[in-house]
């Protein structure tokens, strides 16, 4: 981890300070079809409609794909965590057990499990000792929660809505069948057929990601992630055991803001940004238009996530 990003990690007050910001643009594109529950209050005759806007168009939540990305994060660090030499870890969301805690405790090693997976002793700590030190819980956190979020911390990473741009909406919402299967006899139940709409595959999205005041281990995790979706390995929605969800991230572009410090210093690291440059890009960025007025530089995004994992391959 480079010195400077840890002095953020240390200092939770001074992380609130705009340092960085990347965004990151590009087509989420259905390869098979779509469904993501839309409750019951909709005017459609399925028993299982997809979410729709106010104009009756299929749209994509944040909460879902951010959802999606994270879980594909996690299998991959969990993945990397077998490998010691790589600085990645993460806790999964997965609460740990009593005796697993106690023990942790007593061997003076709970600081080192994650305090989302350790709640239950930090709810009981606070009720014995009063407010604990926010500061030393932040410093704790794993990775995946440091990046996407925890009930400790606020998520360093935005992602908007996934709207269908209004050119290429074909206006087209597919009905399909389902039947209950009754698991001893591994046949269909009788009258329990049912139906759901499905978003058709080849629909496009466009998707808005923003990443902010972003460490090395930040950058390396999201790049792990949206790399999957750029090779067609993510899924997203309900239903996926039967085909749905599968997609494919197209025409990614990095925006990049740096105002601290960037890469390509001659060890690898990171260099100064000068007070001036530093003015420069702070005054380019509030008084720009568009991500091309505002950011100071433009990456491919292949390019960006393939330099960022072998950094991070780099860093062991």
């Amino acid at each position: 981890m480079a010195v400077q990003d840890k002095l953020y990690q240390d200092d939770p007050v001074r992380r609130l300070r705009l340092r960085n910001r990347y965004l990151f643009t590009g087509r989420l594109v259905m390869e098979t079809a779509l469904h993501i529950g839309g409750g019951k209050l909709t005017l459609s005759s399925s028993r299982n409609p997809i979410v729709l806007t106010p104009e009756n168009i299929p749209f994509i939540p944040g909460s879902s794909f951010k959802g999606a990305l994270r879980s594909t994060v996690e299998k991959l660090v969990a993945t990397l965590a077998e490998l010691p030499q790589l600085p990645l870890r993460t806790c999964g969301l997965i609460e740990g057990e009593a005796e697993e805690l106690e023990q942790a405790r007593q061997e003076g090693r709970l600081d080192k499990i994650c305090p989302t997976a350790r709640q239950r002793t930090i709810t009981e700590e606070r009720r014995q000792r009063g407010e604990l030190a926010l500061e030393n819980i932040l410093k704790d956190l794993c990775h995946t929660c440091q990046l996407f979020g925890s009930p400790f911390s606020a998520s360093r990473v935005n992602v908007s809505d996934l709207y269908i741009p209004e050119e290429e909406w074909s206006g087209i919402i597919q009905i399909r069948d389902g039947v209950a299967i009754e698991r001893d006899s591994e046949r269909a139940k009788e009258r329990l057929k049912y139906d759901y709409e499905v978003v058709p595959a080849s629909t496009s999205f466009s998707l808005e990601i923003t990443l902010e005041n972003a460490t090395a281990e930040d950058r390396w995790l999201l790049s792990l992630g949206l790399s999957e979706f750029v090779n067609g390995f993510g899924a997203i929605g309900g239903k996926r055991s039967r085909g749905l969800g599968a997609c494919r991230l197209r025409d990614l572009r990095v925006y990049i803001l740096e105002l601290e410090g960037e890469e390509g210093s001659a060890d690898g690291g990171q260099r100064a940004v000068s007070a001036e440059e530093r003015t420069r890009r702070l005054q380019r960025y509030l008084l720009g238009r568009s991500p091309e007025e505002k950011f100071h530089r433009v990456e491919d995004g292949k390019s960006f996530l393939a330099r960022q994992i072998e950094q991070l391959f780099q860093a062991s």
